[in-house]
């Protein structure tokens, strides 16, 4: 009788890793996907919000480094993914936003040690008008002779969703326009760099100005998490921001493990929005543990309810209000080697005044 008892338990238990085994097979292959790391200054005198210090910028560093990651171009990543080319597993790109002087001053020599690439998103009008906040053209050619990518941020760093200056929505677009193109050709000028590739001011964004940059021939990088992988939207793309109470490696080491999921927003949605808790639908497309799946919004449990079980469509809806001008809700499961899969649908009210 115990022989039987045992031989039964050893056959569940075989039944259970070929179970599991066979899931792990199903899930979405991590080899053409990538995270996209987001820093503003690196200095512990500028504002906690948007700063980590030296010392915190090193501690991730070297997190991906022990981790076995793979650190490419920005341009290179997004053209493998789009052509489907596959990627090295934990593959990263680290970016940097308004080409403060700290990325120059203590960013760039520590990259340089590393060996890795990076890139800068650079408003134009802004380089050089203050020695000890932003970087001089000098400094950025100096980076991007050592292979840094200096990539498109606009002019003058302005919310583009404000069109309380313009009369009609011709004229508000032939603005945001114009921000894009004329940083461009000032990058083009002063560093003899152009890829193409534009960060929204503050991750602010619509669809009037996805389809401009769609018309334009630029790829969008917006400000809310997540990896990215072919289903990504190439007209927002979303990034991992650190800084604050986001530095600490409890907080980095998850997200820059983290797996894209194979999801959309069905149908597409305007983030722009007047409510503080829209609701919306997700249609997911592989074998993920939904059972295990949590989404939040402002640190707060999301209500998941299956729209449709056979084809992985469910509808988020959030019991409390957001009170802040942009606002995520992020999704999480459970994947391989102790990994998460993440996405975040972001949301924005231009009627909130920011900070």
């Amino acid at each position: 009788m115990v022989r039987l008892a045992t031989r039964g338990l050893s056959l569940l238990l075989s039944l259970l890793l070929a179970s599991w085994a066979t899931a792990q097979q199903q899930l979405p292959s991590a080899s053409n996907q990538a995270v996209i790391l987001q820093y503003h200054h690196i200095n512990s005198k500028t504002p906690r919000s948007t700063s980590v210090t030296r010392e915190e910028f090193r501690m991730h560093m070297e997190f991906l480094k022990t981790n076995g990651f793979t650190v490419r171009p920005l341009p290179d990543v997004l053209t493998a993914i789009k052509a489907g080319t596959p990627l090295p597993d934990k593959t990263a790109v680290i970016t940097f936003d308004d080409a403060y002087a700290s990325v120059y001053e203590a960013a760039f020599p520590l990259l340089q040690e590393y060996g890795w690439p990076f890139t800068v998103f650079v408003p134009t009008g802004l380089v050089g008008t203050n020695a000890g906040l932003y970087s001089s053209w000098e400094q950025l050619r100096e980076m991007g002779k050592a292979g840094a990518v200096l990539a498109n941020h606009s002019v003058d760093h302005p919310y583009f969703l404000d069109r309380r200056q313009f009369k009609s929505d011709s004229e508000w677009l032939a603005w945001v326009e114009q921000e894009i193109m004329q940083a461009e050709a000032t990058l083009l000028k002063e560093t003899g760099q152009s890829h193409k590739i534009h960060a929204y001011p503050y991750g602010e964004y619509n669809p009037a100005i996805e389809e401009l940059i769609t018309k334009l021939g630029y790829i969008g990088l917006g400000q809310h998490s997540g990896p990215i992988n072919a289903t990504s939207s190439f007209t927002a793309l979303p990034r991992f921001p650190f800084s604050g109470v986001y530095t600490p490696l409890k907080s980095f080491g998850p997200k820059a493990l983290s797996l894209a999921f194979n999801v959309a927003i069905e149908p597409p949605v305007d983030p722009i929005t007047s409510k503080q808790n829209p609701e919306v639908v997700l249609d997911f497309d592989g074998n993920y543990r939904f059972d295990l799946m949590t989404c939040y919004a402002n640190d707060q449990l999301m209500k998941m309810e299956v729209v449709d079980a056979t084809n992985q469509k469910y509808r988020l809806t959030n019991a409390t209000p957001s009170k802040g001008r942009r606002f995520r809700y992020n999704c999480t499961a459970p994947g391989r080697d102790g990994r998460y899969y993440w996405f975040s649908v972001p949301w924005l009210n231009p009627a909130i005044p920011d900070g």
